[in-house]
């Protein structure tokens, strides 16, 4: 019984977040509430820091990235992924895991406020010069299956901000630089527009990220607004 509970505890994204954030009841509620709210949340030097480095070597190392890129209507994207689970590197497997553990979902779940059940959507990412997508909201998935929070664990290491690359949070009309170890979260909503901008020609450094959403059945009376101010900023934790 107790090496089911710790192999489930050490299995949870929870088990791997900064403390100083999640250890704090009172800066979870804020979490909480921002997200309900339909609010961005940035949480920087988010999980352990040799747990970032161990991903970060993972990516850094990769070779074999693939370019996707789509000329939708509105919706333009030009950048290089790992989406084949079959190329996942041991390291990006093991993070999957973690991502899409059923302790991770639940906590998730609880943090939200919406069904996190679902079957994970998890990738990794690399901005080359050019790289870019255009303004979307993630809004995608059937009646059961719907996208409902997203995250991108940034992994970029010593990124100038004159490189570009960096998340754009619609709503609020603000730059996220793609720092190392940032975490970012928003529940998928369809007034939700974000975009990654152009990755510069003179960019020297790796955009890495890994990304995807957590899914789950909709619940319409999820999405009503809460009734609560904006939080602010609190050092390691932004809320946007």
């Amino acid at each position: 019984m107790e090496k089911d509970r710790l192999k489930r505890t050490v299995s949870s994204l929870e088990f791997f977040l900064n403390p100083n954030v999640f250890g704090d009841s009172e800066r979870k509620r804020q979490i909480s509430e921002h997200l309900a709210q339909g609010g961005l949340v940035v949480i920087k030097e988010a999980l352990e820091e040799s747990f970032a480095e161990r991903m970060f070597a993972c990516l850094d190392q990769f070779a074999d990235w693939k370019l996707y890129e789509g000329y939708e209507k509105h919706f333009h994207y030009h950048h290089h992924n790992i989406y084949d689970e079959k190329l996942f590197p041991p390291d990006l497997i093991r993070c999957r895991e973690i991502f899409g553990s059923e302790s991770t979902k639940e906590f998730m779940q609880r943090l939200a406020g919406r069904d996190c059940m679902g079957q994970i959507t998890f990738s990794a990412s690399l901005y080359s010069p050019g790289d870019h997508s255009l303004p979307h909201d993630d809004f995608l998935g059937p009646p059961d299956h719907h996208r409902q929070v997203a995250f991108v664990w940034n992994l970029t290491w010593r990124w100038d901000p004159e490189w570009g690359g960096e998340f754009f949070w619609c709503k609020k009309n603000r730059f996220v630089s793609p720092s190392f170890n940032s975490l970012v979260l928003f529940r998928v909503q369809p007034h939700n527009m974000h975009f990654v901008t152009t990755v510069s020609p003179q960019a020297e450094g790796k955009r890495l990220a890994i990304s995807g959403w957590w899914t789950g059945k909709v619940d319409s009376a999820a999405d009503e607004p809460a009734a609560t101010e904006y939080c602010g900023d609190h050092g390691v934790l932004e809320l946007i």
